[in-house]
């Protein structure tokens, strides 16, 4: 009699088994069907403590996080997946909208770059979030015309939508803005000057010389919206492309990226005085920026002087190691100084970095 009731005591005072990684799967995965997502991630949650590497879970509860906008937490998930599922890109596309939200940048960049080098084959709308939010993100990086070659590609594979104007109206600026970001009172400037920049895009010139007419009117003396006008024009009518670039300089003197436009232009032309001037002028304002040393440098090769382009390009190479561009060009500069194993080591630094660049989907 004592013995059945010590054990009768025992069986009282021990814990009730706990839920076997079968039974919470389960009832996970019957909670979301049901509609309950709060119980059913809480359910994945445990299930996934129990088995980390379970790939369904990882990706519903991911998912609900996502639309829950809890992006610290999807962003978590959705990376532990990509690393489970190698070679897989709608992980990383996932991986790299949560880590966009989350404002984690460089993570989201290198995410999304990696989903594209993979080649998506998921349905059209996943690829065209892996591109449009890889554009936003180089938005954010300050990498505008990345970006805006990002979204032609996605706008003459999907056709332009409200979201791509919007985001080709930030690049156009120049203004590091996600779109709730932008300013109200710049709002209808982004919305005029993307839906100009996307019908270019579309390669409707009808149409992107009737929205750049509005958008010029409306903004006549914004800097950036007649950058933008001059680089279409150099497209149509390169002599007036190069008039309109030089108003942006009658509006911003210390304008770099037209500075640098037209000693390119000025150096294909011949006249190497006119680019040796706008290229110096971009170098004094815009030390730090590797873009100006290179289009320095290469004015100054075209001038016969590798020695001081050697200089420039080499300076090029150490502000940015992983333009292919700068290796190319100090590549040119040390032949013509007769260095020729430095020459040959740029020229293989080039090929590998232009290999890296085409495989893992940079523009």
């Amino acid at each position: 009699m004592i013995a059945f009731a010590a054990a009768l005591f025992l069986q009282a005072a021990s814990p009730p088994a706990r839920p076997s990684f079968e039974a919470l799967s389960k009832q996970a995965i019957a909670a979301r069907e049901a509609g309950h997502m709060d119980e059913a991630l809480a359910l994945y949650k445990k299930a996934l403590r129990l088995k980390p590497d379970w790939d369904e879970g990882l990706w519903e509860a991911g998912s609900i996080e996502y639309d829950r906008d809890k992006y610290d937490d999807c962003s978590t998930d959705f990376e532990h997946l990509a690393s489970v599922k190698l070679g897989q890109p709608p992980p990383l596309t996932m991986a790299g909208l949560c880590e966009y939200h989350a404002r984690k940048y460089e993570a989201a960049l290198k995410s999304l770059q990696e989903a594209r080098r993979l080649g998506s084959k998921e349905p059209g709308e996943l690829d065209r979030a892996t591109r449009l939010h890889l554009a936003l993100v180089l938005i954010k990086l300050n990498a505008f015309e990345k970006a805006i070659t990002t979204l032609v590609e996605l706008t003459r594979s999907y056709k332009k939508t409200p979201d791509i104007i919007v985001a080709s109206g930030i690049a156009g600026l120049r203004e590091a803005w996600t779109p709730p970001e932008v300013p109200e009172a710049e709002r209808d400037k982004v919305f005029k000057l993307g839906d100009a920049m996307a019908a270019v895009m579309e390669q409707d010139s009808k149409e992107a010389f009737e929205k750049f007419a509005i958008v010029l009117h409306d903004y006549p003396k914004d800097a950036n919206v007649h950058f933008r006008y001059g680089s279409y024009m150099l497209q149509q009518d390169p002599d007036r492309g190069v008039e309109e670039l030089r108003k942006v300089l009658d509006l911003d003197p210390n304008h770099i990226p037209t500075l640098v436009g037209l000693a390119a232009i000025y150096r294909k032309r011949g006249d190497m005085t006119a680019a040796r001037g706008y290229a110096d002028r971009a170098v004094k304002l815009a030390p730090e920026d590797f873009a100006t040393h290179v289009t320095l440098g290469r004015v100054l090769l075209d001038m016969d002087d590798p020695a001081d382009a050697m200089r420039e390009l080499e300076l090029a190479t150490k502000l940015a190691p992983g333009s292919p561009e700068a290796h190319f060009n100090l590549a040119v500069a040390y032949a013509k100084m007769g260095r020729r194993e430095d020459a040959a080591h740029e020229r293989e630094e080039f090929q590998r970095l232009r290999k890296m660049t085409e495989d893992s989907g940079q523009l």
